[in-house]
């Protein structure tokens, strides 16, 4: 199960830094709840508009630390990313500590929260 989520993980990533809100639909939850590093948050409809709209333009990805805990349906993701990310307009690299969290549906895993907070340097 672990590696099912690694893979899934990467697929994430991978549809972020593409662009290919297709893609990052079809693994998001319906009731997504992101919430950015500035405390802001997004509902799946809205995040998959910013990043549609280029409000959020992914460069790249590092993750490190990465821990997974399988829970019944649930599987919680901990770990550290380094992200390259233009914010509206303004590119910038993000290191932080994060949580998120994938739910096991009728129509496969999908990815229904996700929390980060800097990490000072």
């Amino acid at each position: 199960m672990e590696t099912e989520i690694q893979e899934l993980e990467q697929q994430r990533w991978d549809a972020m830094i593409a662009s290919d809100c297709e893609a990052l639909g079809e693994l998001l939850h319906p009731n997504l709840r992101y919430t950015h590093s500035n405390a802001a948050v997004d509902s799946k409809e809205s995040y998959l508009t910013a990043i549609e709209k280029g409000v959020f333009d992914y460069q790249a990805v590092d993750n490190s630390e990465v821990e997974i805990q399988m829970i019944g349906d649930v599987a919680l993701v901990n770990g550290t990313a380094q992200i390259t990310v233009a914010a509206r307009g303004t590119e910038f690299q993000l290191h932080s500590r994060y949580t998120c969290v994938w739910i096991s549906t009728d129509t496969g895993w999908k990815f229904l929260a996700w929390q980060n907070t800097p990490i000072a340097h």
